[in-house]
């Protein structure tokens, strides 16, 4: 009976450690996790002129008929940003029909309105990198923070000593305003 018992008691103890490992294995460990999300998205550029939703603009104030040497006229423009980034601008200007007529036309630009005679602007030229209306831009970019405008008197004239030649001729211009991110 001793082996018996022997054995039995070998047995319960292989049990046990049996029994033991099992209750190692189930003990729990605390645990804790937390996430982090982030959400992502692109802003905009939007340069609009005049207040205009479509990116073009007939700027009829500024149309000279019956020119003469010597004659000169200004017009308003407003350059606004309504996106959601700040950019830097500029401008191009080019001319189809008589390219002798563009080529003598000068154009400045200044921040600002229209000078009281309503044929000057008020405020000081901008450097521009050619005066002629035929082909011209900004010599620096100008900048707009989100939801800023600037308006620009532009003024177009016909110098005094205008060659005859060019009487009876027509010219087209176009300003072509660019924006570029800046921030």
């Amino acid at each position: 009976m001793r082996q018996l018992d022997s054995v039995r008691l070998r047995a319960l103890l292989s049990l046990g450690i049996v029994g033991g490992f099992g209750a190692v294995g189930t003990l729990a460990a605390w645990t804790d996790s937390a996430t982090a999300t982030a959400q992502f998205s692109a802003g905009t550029l939007d340069l609009t002129l005049n207040g205009e939703a479509d990116d073009a603009v007939d700027l009829t104030s500024l149309t000279m008929t019956n020119m003469y040497p010597g004659s000169a006229k200004a017009a308003v423009l407003t350059v606004a940003n309504t996106g959601s980034l700040p950019y830097a601008y500029n401008f191009a200007t080019t001319a189809t029909g008589n390219a002798a007529l563009a080529t003598a036309l000068t154009i400045s630009v200044a921040p600002g309105g229209l000078a009281a005679d309503g044929i000057n602007c008020a405020g000081t030229a901008l450097p521009l990198g050619s005066a002629s209306l035929a082909g011209s831009s900004l010599a620096t970019a100008r900048t707009l923070a989100p939801a800023a405008a600037e308006q620009l008197c532009i003024r177009v004239s016909l110098p005094a000593a205008a060659d005859n030649s060019l009487q009876g001729t027509s010219t087209t211009a176009t300003l072509t305003f660019t924006a570029i991110q800046a921030g």
